[in-house]
């Protein structure tokens, strides 16, 4: 008898959750505001703890040691009043307890420490970033943990899953929602409905490091277009118009959601309410699922066939790119595939670029990629309601070349889920980072759980590449699946919304202040031609990354009220 492939992947994939629930320590920092040393009265010193942002399967613990290959950590310290940073070098014989304490900085605030781990000819292979620190005169300020993430490949379940990239996602998620506003909130990047093909695994572990940067996906997506005959571009072009209206309908719901979560955040109820409904929560969150897996089961189908008619010379130049960078793909930018993609994409019906530019992505990435890069999805996946991608990706929208900072989200986090940056105090830090415990049964501890399930759904898409699906079984499968994963995103945001809400009626007039003018940090500086961007605040309203006119607007957020008991 033969194995059931879904069992059998499913069977591993709940092992090794099971390791990770016995192993995943706790995150934060261990530091405790400031002592005094001998420093002069114009110096101080940070102390920081590394944290490796990774997980050891066989000690069934977070890796406390420095990675092997590690033999140089490289401290810099800088801030906009320093006229030079600071820079000092530590050999791994001289950490003790994974703890670094940098001496002689500048008294003052707004200092950023950024620690590059080195291997014995000098490559950074790590990196991590801590934010806003302040010294004061010969005292050592506890700056809290600092978490270094691996350059190159780097990101996997185990990190995704981690305690301490979902404590600094959550929060991060919390700063742009306390910070922001409905348009902010409306911010949605497009890749992130119907991620079942690998493509965020591909952009996060890119030996580039260029998975971040703006030129990415077009460089990938363009080198695949290049690539397709007149017949294959054209089923693409099709998909992009029959999806047209699911994917607006996906963007389109969003709305009354992330509208209920402001109110709730605001404490201005409707009329006759005192409380969210996680009832209507779920229901909403489930219909938006059902169409996400509705987009990727059509989507599949069509990339099955697309990747099954290939012909043995697009297979050798889809193959001598797979498991190399961007940086060795070849040049779009260039004739001949400049003028060849500019003439197809040119013949593509009104509005159907971003869509097809998406699916020329994900052909490649299900094509190099493997059920674990299709399972895969970054901390920020879930929860996508708050205004976060705005943030990250406002500035970046419009211009080529443009990289996001891949610590954004670790760094900035940790301003509402650890005290000792300064902007919340314990308590407050602690409601927040309680998310994390509240939310691990549906994201991969319990029962039945997202994970498992997005391992349930990519096993099943990747089979209609060697079967076709008469029945409508797959569908079916996928469909059932999808509403499933719904409910279970669908509670989870549920309680992030509670809890934001929570702390954020404990927040001072200071406070808030405070977290703003981070985000203004965050989003406002100097493109590299001298050209000035503040993104900080927006009255626009997004359908995905586009903006909606003005006459138009007030119609997407429909009836919030419904969300409310």
């Amino acid at each position: 008898m033969k194995s059931n492939p879904v069992k059998i992947i499913t069977s591993l994939f709940a092992l090794l959750i099971a390791v990770l629930i016995a192993g995943c320590g706790g995150g934060g920092s261990s530091s405790q505001g400031t002592t005094s040393n001998s420093a002069s009265s114009t110096t101080g010193s940070i102390a920081v703890v590394l944290d490796w942002n990774a997980i050891s399967v066989t000690a069934k613990s977070v890796a406390a040691a420095l990675p092997s290959g590690v033999t140089t950590l490289r401290v810099i310290v800088s801030a906009t009043d320093m006229a030079m940073p600071i820079q000092q070098d530590f050999g791994v014989s001289s950490i003790v307890s994974n703890t670094i304490t940098i001496t002689g900085v500048p008294v003052g605030t707004g200092r950023t420490v950024t620690i590059k781990g080195l291997d014995a000819s000098g490559n950074e292979t790590h990196q991590g970033t801590c934010l806003s620190v302040t010294v004061q005169a010969g005292k050592t300020t506890a700056a809290g943990t600092v978490t270094m993430n691996s350059k190159g490949v780097s990101m996997n379940m185990e990190q995704t899953l981690s305690d301490g990239a979902q404590r600094t996602t959550i929060a991060f998620s919390a700063l742009a929602m306390v910070t922001g506003n409905i348009g902010a909130q409306s911010f949605f990047p497009p890749g992130k409905v119907a991620d079942y093909t690998g493509f965020q695994y591909l952009r996060d572990n890119d030996p580039d490091n260029m998975g971040h940067n703006t030129s990415f996906l077009t460089r990938v997506a363009e080198n695949v277009i290049y690539v397709l005959n007149d017949s294959q571009f054209a089923k693409l072009s099709a998909l992009a118009t029959a999806q047209q209206a699911d994917i607006e309908d996906y963007g389109a719901q969003r709305f009354p959601l992330m509208k209920a979560f402001r109110l709730l955040l605001e404490g201005t109820l409707p009329s006759g309410k005192s409380s969210l409904s996680l009832s209507a929560v779920k229901a909403s969150s489930r219909a938006l699922y059902l169409i996400d897996g509705q987009i990727s089961y059509d989507r599949a189908v069509l990339y099955a066939e697309v990747l099954n008619s290939l012909t043995d010379s697009q297979k050798a130049y889809f193959a001598a790119m797979k498991g190399k960078g961007w940086k060795s793909w070849p040049d779009t930018s260039v004739d001949p595939i400049k003028s060849a993609v500019a003439a197809k994409m040119k013949s593509l019906p009104q509005g159907s670029s971003v869509a097809v530019m998406t699916y020329a992505g994900d052909l490649f990435s299900w094509y190099a990629g493997s059920i674990e890069a299709d399972v895969y999805f970054c901390p920020e996946r879930h929860g996508t309601y708050y205004g976060s991608f705005f943030i990250k990706d406002a500035p970046a929208i419009g211009h080529e070349g443009y990289s996001i900072d891949e610590q954004l989200t670790a760094t900035a986090g940790r301003a509402l889920s650890d005290s000792n940056y300064g902007y919340v105090d314990a308590t407050q830090a602690a409601k927040m980072s309680g998310l994390v415990d509240i939310q691990r049964n549906n994201l991969y501890a319990g029962s039945t759980n997202i994970v498992g399930i997005r391992t349930q759904i990519a096993t099943l898409l990747r089979q209609l590449l060697t079967k076709t699906d008469s029945s409508k079984s797959i569908y079916n499968q996928v469909m059932a699946l999808s509403g499933t994963y719904g409910d279970l995103d669908g509670e989870n945001n549920y309680n992030y919304a509670k809890v934001m809400a929570e702390v954020y009626v404990t927040l001072s007039m200071a406070q808030k202040a405070k977290l703003f003018d981070l985000r203004k940090q965050i989003m406002a500086g100097a493109y590299s031609d001298g050209t000035l961007f503040d993104f900080s605040t927006t009255a626009t309203y997004y359908l995905y990354s586009t903006p909606i006119p003005d006459a138009t607007a007030a119609s997407y957020i429909g009836d919030a009220s419904i969300f409310f008991q």
